[in-house]
This record gives structure tokens, C-alpha cells and sequence, in this order.
């Protein structure tokens, strides 16, 4: 059913040589912990707090009550849930069945959700109830004449009774009276299947699909663990959305792996952050930096250190050299990390590191993983010159579920093409440059501009539109809309905010500068110069546009 793109042999056999994979299903790992540490806490959601034996038992009802659904090996199950005690458990019971566990990050609108359901051909999905003012529930009702592969809307939490839904508890009562016994006659899942479908939204108008097998996200927790010397004394503090892959690699894998509780927090609160990290003992949590630079000021303020922390890693975007030395000063050891939903941790530094590898990098390479930094024609560049970013290791996806995207993204030998600028420096270690995918990096979230310039070009007043990242003191980059109005009509960001909100695309994705201007820049074959958007925003107010005869008429900013 999976279109992957597996490694090949020779490299599949050094994986199992070396122990990166160790051909145990993800499930296998819940089931040792609740085994050797059945009273110790697991997973921590707000007030509540349950251990090891207790999600092992819920997870024994969930997936008996998916099994009374039809759900078996490779069935598509989507979840759009926040970070909540729910979405582990159902995550560790897709994993226990043999389906495939289908994240939604919760921005998501009825505009991917068609695309992504109806790829992915889902049957069941699970969904929260009002969440952030919005009805999930009332959203997926009607869609669900439209997907009809989908058969089931599973709600979690306090929603009004509809026709298209049922509640978490209702699903849990079709377990039945022995859940236990049903899944014990359930066939194991082989470590090589398919157990996530991930969607990235990369250079592409639609997200891409990655393939993730049991034993690559087990590697991706044992290099976790063997990077930043994690044991079951630590407790994992995730405030990244378990939908992404940090969380799903943070909350819903490595607790079980490594047999340590998380820590869970949906909706980001600095000052809630630090009580939970400081009261729980928060000791490992990865995130992007704009997390970082909010959690170090509630510190600040509160002037308060957090002694328990040993590891604060930050991915997604650079951090600044004085956030960096206050950050070590109050909060802990800082360091950096390379990766992406295709293969989560490919470089990474630790505490045994300089500060400046730590911190002024992206880290080094996490064997047995490899990284090289290519020419145009895919050969090795010496240390100091920039390339192409291109790695291979046990971590790494099998593919994109739609199959005419690998062979560009891969190479008949297994290495993944990043589209990542970088160059290595003499100590070994990554300094990622920039991207050749033309997207907007907010806040580690990767953002397809060629998306919203299609749905924003659809907009009446609108004759050209190009969108490049600009940068942002809070988020890393932020989306800038540059607009050519059609018969010189006004034009502002609230209303683009309008349009593309009746698109149903997630807010993240709207633009938040809006500059009309009387023509764009292109080249010669007819490409509009984004490079000289890019650089002007970098360098605003010391120079006009670069060039000649494009003038701004108006600009808005949020």
C-alpha cells in the first residue's frame, strides 16, 4: 500500500549491525515501561497525572475500541488534538493495532484537511471539541460528505451532540468487557511498517506526506537519548504541538523509550511554563527559539534560575548571541539542532560541547546518520563552502506517501536532497545558510508561499502578488505580501486577512506585512527577483527598493 523509498540493503543490514534499528514496534516500549515502572508517573496534563500501567491500560481499551471499528494494520487514523493525555494514549494505541498514525496540526482548516484526509483516505479521525474558539466538530460535519473514505469523527472533549460525531467516551465504550484479551490476539506489527504519515508543508501548494516506519522513530528516540545522556530520572517538558514532530518524537514516543514522564502544555504561557518546568523538575525539552527567548523573560521577571534543567535544545531558527549567554546565565545549557519532519535530529550539539558549537551552529552530524554538504551535482564541497544539505540515517523517512515526489527528493543511493544551504567548518560542524525551498520559516513552522500566492491571487483587487520572509524579532521570519493592485484598487492587509481566512487556511500562514506596490521586479525570463525583495526587507529604511521604477504606495504591518 506504501509507496516507500527504503534505504538499500547494504545500508538497511549496517543500521541492524549497529543497533540504530532494533526491530521492536513502538508499541513494544509502552509495555516494557508500564512493566518495569508501573507506579511512576508517565504522562502529566495539568492536574492530571497518570502512570505507566495506567496509560497501558487505557491504551489496552482505545485500541480494542479501535479494533470495534475496523481499524487494523495500515488503516489511516488522523488526529487533530492538542496536547492532552488523550492524544497519547491514542497515539500509543494506533501504534499497538498496526495503523497509521496521522497527525493534523490543530491551524489546520477545511482547505488542507480535504486535501490531507482525502490522500491520505482516513477512517476515523479525532478531533477536539470548541478549541480556541473554534468548532472542530462543526468544521468536520461538513466535511465528511465530502471524504468518504472517512467514517468516523471521534470528539474529545465537551462539544453539542451532532449527527456526523461521537464523543471519546462513547468510542471507548465499544471496547468492550476484556479489551486486553482482544489485543493480545492482535498480531504484533512488523518494525519495518509504515506506523506515520506526516505532512510537511515544504516548497510545494500542498503538504507532503512523509513515511515513518516503527524503527525509525525509535532510532529517533535512542539518538535523543544517547545525545543529551537522557535516563528515566529526567522528566520531558513538551510544549511543542504533539501534530509536529517534535512532539511526536517528545510526548507521544520517547517518554515510553526512555521510561521518564512528559510534561505537557498546550496553549503557550511563559509564566505557566516556568511554574510547570520548576514545580515538575523539567529536566530535557526541545523548541524553537522564540519558546526560549519568552520562557528566559518570565524568568527574568519572576527572577527565579532553573536549576533542574540540563538540556534546552532549539531548532527552527538562529538564536541570538545575548539571548544565548543570558538563557545560560538563568535557565541551563543551550544548544542547537538541525532537522525536519523527514528525518528529526540529523545534527546536533550537547552540553560536552564548546559554547560556540553549542550555540553559533547547527551541531554535528548524529551518527551512524551522515551529512554531506553537495555541489549541484551531488558531490562532497570542502569545509567553509556552501552546498546542498544532504543526509541519510536511521531516522530518516521512507518516502512521501505520493510517490512521484521521491525521486526528487532522494537519490538512487538513499540520501535525502534537504534543498537546506549549508557549509561544515573545521570542528565538524553544520552552519545551516538558508534555503533553496522558497518558504517562510515562522517560528520553526515551514510555510509554502507558493500556497497563499495562489489563494491570494484569487482575491478581486489583486493583479500580481509575490511573498518572500521577512525578518522578525519574535518568530525568526515573518510572511510579506508584495501586491500589484488591479486597476490601481485599494487594497489593505485586514482585507487580505479577510480572503484568506474564507479560504480556510491556517491563520500562520497570512501574511503579516502587506507592501502595494506599482509594479514587481523580474527578470529576464519573466521570474520575479524574490532575492531583491528579500534583501530590501533585510536592509529597510537604508535603501529603496533595488530596483528602478517600483515604488511602494502603501504598507501595512501586524
Amino acid at each position: 500500500m506504501w509507496p516507500t523509498h527504503p534505504p538499500t540493503a547494504a545500508t538497511a543490514a549496517r543500521y541492524r549491525a549497529l543497533g540504530a534499528w532494533r526491530d521492536r514496534p513502538v508499541g513494544a516500549y509502552l509495555t516494557r515501561a508500564a512493566a518495569l515502572w508501573p507506579d511512576a508517573p508517565a504522562v502529566v496534563d495539568g492536574e492530571l497525572r497518570l502512570t505507566f500501567a495506567e496509560i497501558d491500560r487505557q491504551v489496552a481499551a482505545a485500541s480494542a475500541a479501535l479494533h470495534a471499528h475496523g481499524i487494523g494494520q495500515d488503516d489511516v487514523v488522523s488526529f487533530q488534538l492538542p496536547n492532552r493525555a488523550e492524544a497519547v494514549v491514542l497515539f500509543q494505541a494506533i501504534m499497538r493495532v498496526g495503523a497509521v498514525a496521522n497527525p493534523i496540526v490543530p491551524i489546520y482548516r477545511g482547505h488542507e484537511l480535504r486535501f490531507i484526509l482525502g490522500q491520505a483516505r482516513s477512517r476515523i479521525v479525532f478531533v477536539p471539541g470548541r478549541y480556541r474558539g473554534f468548532d472542530y466538530p462543526g468544521l468536520y460535519e461538513g466535511l465528511v460528505g465530502e471524504l468518504p473514505e472517512l467514517r468516523d469523527v471521534v470528539v474529545v472533549g465537551e462539544t453539542e451532540n451532532r449527527e456526523a460525531t461521537f464523543s471519546w467516551e462513547a468510542f471507548l465504550e465499544s471496547a468492550g468487557p476484556e479489551p486486553e484479551a482482544t489485543v493480545r490476539a492482535l498480531p504484533a506489527p512488523d518494525p519495518d511498517q509504515v506506523c506515520l504519515l506526516l505532512y510537511t508543508s515544504g516548497t510545494t501548494a500542498d503538504p507532503k506526506g512523509a513515511l515513518h516506519t516503527h524503527n525509525t522513530l525509535v532510532f529517533e528516540s535512542c539518538s535523543l537519548i544517547d545525545q543529551f545522556t537522557l535516563n528515566e530520572r529526567d522528566v520531558i517538558f513538551n510544549p511543542s504541538p504533539v501534530t509536529h514532530v517534535t512532539g511526536v518524537n517528545c510526548a507521544l514516543v520517547l517518554p515510553f523509550v526512555l521510561g521518564a514522564p512528559v510534561v505537557l502544555q498546550d496553549r503557550w504561557d511563559p509564566g505557566l511554563a516556568l511554574r510547570r518546568i520548576t514545580t515538575s523538575g523539567a529536566s530535557f525539552m526541545i523548541f524553537s527559539t522564540p519558546f526560549l527567548a519568552d520562557l528566559l523573560g518570565a524568568a527574568e521577571a519572576a527572577d527565579v534560575t532553573t536549576p533542574s534543567i540540563r538540556s534546552i535544545v532549539c531548532g527552527g531558527a538562529d538564536i541570538p548571541d545575548e539571548l544565548t549567554r543570558r538563557a545560560m546565565d538563568r535557565l541551563g545549557v543551550v544548544s542547537r539542532m538541525y532537522g525536519a519532519t523527514e528525518g528529526p535530529s540529523v545534527t546536533a550539539a550537547n552540553r560536552w560541547d564548546p559554547a560556540e558549537v553549542r550555540t553559533r551552529t547547527d551541531g554535528v552530524p548524529l551518527a551512524p546518520t551522515e551529512v554531506v554538504v553537495a555541489d549541484g551535482a551531488g558531490r562532497p564541497l570542502r569545509p567553509g563552502v556552501v552546498g546542498e544539505v544532504l543526509w541519510r540515517g536511521p531516522d530518516t523517512c521512507l518516502g512521501y506517501l505520493d510517490d512521484r515526489l521521491n525521486d526528487a527528493a532522494f537519490t538512487a543511493d538513499g540520501w535525502f536532497r534537504s534543498g537546506d544551504l549549508a557549509r561544515f567548518d573545521a570542528y565538524g560542524a553544520v552552519h545551516i545558510e538558508g534555503r533553496i525551498k522558497d518558504v517562510i520559516n515562522r517560528s520553526g513552522e515551514k510555510i509554502s508561499v507558493h500556497e497563499v500566492e495562489n489563494l491570494l491571487s484569487e482575491h478581486p483587487a489583486v493583479a500580481e502578488v509575490a511573498i518572500v520572509a521577512g525578518p522578525d524579532e519574535r518568530t525568526g521570519e515573518r510572511g510579506c505580501a508584495f501586491v500589484v493592485a488591479r486597476d490601481g484598487q485599494a487594497l489593505t492587509l485586514k482585507e487580505v486577512g479577510e480572503h484568506l481566512t474564507d479560504c480556510e487556511i491556517a491563520v500562520q500562514k497570512i501574511p503579516e506585512s502587506l507592501f502595494v506596490v506599482d509594479a514587481l521586479p523580474y527578470t529576464a525570463s519573466g521570474k520575479v527577483k524574490k532575492f531583491a525583495l528579500r534583501e530590501w526587507l533585510q536592509r529597510r529604511g537604508e535603501a529603496p527598493l533595488p530596483t528602478a521604477g517600483i515604488t511602494i504606495l502603501a504598507a501595512f504591518e501586524r
